[in-house]
């Protein structure tokens, strides 16, 4: 019985398959260099022992190369080739279109930044594997490179970020811990592991944050930074703590009241005053939203202008146009309902944790009888310097307690850590007596202990990872674990609750 082919392997198979078949029309280059066609290069490739060997025409009794990882592209492909002796992948295009801005030396910039600050950092160091393709298995992605590196005796680990990655480079202290899992799960880590993470500068401040709560005795990270240098050199550096924020400088907070009127939002409310939920958002505006999904903005000193429709594209409300939104909110309120006609139409299916926060915030006695109902907080900002991030639900216990509830309605491997980094800017807040002084929690009376963490999903929809990665947090955390049905729609019920102390787990 022949055994199956991994799936990246089809992937790679294919992907050369089709160049081979636009092989005179196909452009090679590489190192910023046009080698020709693919069909005048004459390349080799076969499949052995789970992996794609590739070999340029006359490259005789050189290294044997492998495909580490074929992307597609808009214009053609991108090929990464290593070998034993170059575990750090080349990379070149193979283009039918012509590629643009986007370059194989582009691409291979990431590897040049790695290879400067190893040499920098760790002058004898030696390459164990370095890998940047996605294993869905483990929930890797392929945005980073994962290194693993050898340096007087001990194991080094070290993930990298192109300078293009955006704001979802902040997803890299997650997939460092992920990573760890795996390498442990394969007996290729003994010892406390230490990270070394390297990301564009401007894009470290959040993963700084989120180190600081990391258990020491689980695991030591470390976050670099790099922009362009002089002299085709990279400059690399320790990144930075992000400053306190100061509020009417970096942030500013949703006033709570009172609120305003105007006849033109109580004509909306009226359309449906029992589903209809108002959210402040800063000064600027209003949220109106039906089970979480935001059908219109109220603006305006007197809250007296009104833009409805559901996404981007909104339409000042007017006398003549009132019409359509009524239309509108029914249209919604036929759909988005638990026994919807039609599971599938947007309206069901948009902003669904949004929805779960809805019904948890109309049923916070009965959920949660533990919480003070009226300093219960939806969507409430929280800052890191001038990086605001918002909590699902932020509220406190009748103690004064602060609690940080993350939702989830699918599963997210990144959902403890993020958890963890909105933790973090509580206790900021708290201790510099943010809240209060805004006129928030004014039902209860606030201490300064670290705040419970409620991680909140449907039963079956948490990721296989997230205990595990409890582990890696920070001692002092307290996480509960709170898994609701999974037809949440038709009315939340809280199945099981499970309590963690960090300094507990083994």
């Amino acid at each position: 019985m022949k055994r199956p082919v991994a799936a990246y392997l089809q992937k790679s198979r294919a992907l050369l398959l089709l160049a081979q078949k636009r092989a005179g029309e196909a452009q090679v280059r590489w190192r910023s260099k046009n080698l020709g066609s693919w069909e005048s290069i004459n390349p080799q490739w076969w499949i052995q022992g789970g992996k794609v060997y590739f070999r340029f025409r006359g490259q005789g009794s050189g290294p044997s190369l492998s495909i580490s990882s074929i992307r597609s592209k808009p214009w053609g492909m991108r090929i990464f080739l290593s070998s034993a002796k170059i575990p750090i992948p080349e990379a070149f295009d193979v283009a039918w279109q012509e590629p643009g801005l986007d370059s194989a030396e582009e691409a291979h910039q990431i590897w040049k930044t790695v290879r400067y600050w190893l040499r920098c950092k760790f002058p004898t160091h030696r390459i164990v594997q370095s890998s940047r393709r996605s294993d869905l298995a483990r929930s890797l992605s392929g945005l980073f490179l994962r290194v693993l590196f050898r340096y007087r005796g001990k194991d080094f680990l070290l993930i990298a970020a192109d300078a293009d990655i955006g704001e979802e480079a902040h997803l890299a202290i997650g997939q460092a811990l992920l990573w760890i899992l795996s390498l442990k799960a394969k007996k290729r880590l003994q010892s406390v592991p230490i990270i070394h993470v390297l990301v564009p500068s401007g894009y470290s401040g959040i993963l700084v944050h989120r180190c600081r709560y990391l258990n020491d005795n689980r695991v030591k990270a470390a976050i670099w930074e790099y922009k362009k240098g002089n002299a085709n050199f990279p400059e690399i550096r320790r990144a930075p703590e992000a400053h306190v924020p100061e509020e009417n400088k970096d942030f500013r907070w949703p006033v709570l009241g009172p609120f305003h009127w105007s006849s033109q939002l109580e004509q909306v409310l009226n359309l449906a005053p029992d589903y209809i939920r108002r959210y402040p958002r800063f000064q600027d505006y209003d949220s109106l939203r039906l089970w979480g999904l935001e059908f219109a903005r109220v603006m305006g000193p007197e809250r007296d202008r009104i833009h409805f429709g559901v996404g981007p594209l909104r339409t000042e409300l007017t006398a003549d146009n009132f019409g359509s939104l009524r239309s509108l909110v029914s249209e919604i309120l036929f759909y988005r309902r638990a026994d919807s006609p039609d599971t599938h139409h947007p309206y069901y299916r948009l902003q669904a944790e949004r929805w779960l926060e809805s019904l948890i915030l109309d049923d916070v006695p009965r959920l949660f009888p533990e919480m003070a109902p009226e300093s219960v907080y939806s969507q409430i900002p929280v800052y890191l310097g001038g990086d605001p991030g918002r909590i699902d639900i932020l509220g406190a216990d009748r103690d004064g307690t602060l609690i940080v509830m993350e939702l989830k309605v699918t599963a997210d491997p990144d959902m403890p850590v993020q958890a963890l980094d909105y933790w973090g800017r509580v206790i900021q807040h708290n201790n510099n007596g943010d809240f209060e002084r805004r006129g928030y929690f004014s039902e209860v009376r606030l201490n300064r202990q670290y705040p419970k963490i409620y991680l909140i999903s449907p039963v079956f929809s948490y990721h296989d990872s997230t205990e595990l990665l409890l582990h890696y947090l920070d001692p002092n955390l307290e996480i509960w674990k709170i898994s609701v049905n999974e037809d949440w729609r038709c009315g939340v019920r809280i199945l099981r609750r499970i309590r963690y102390r960090c300094e507990e787990l083994e």
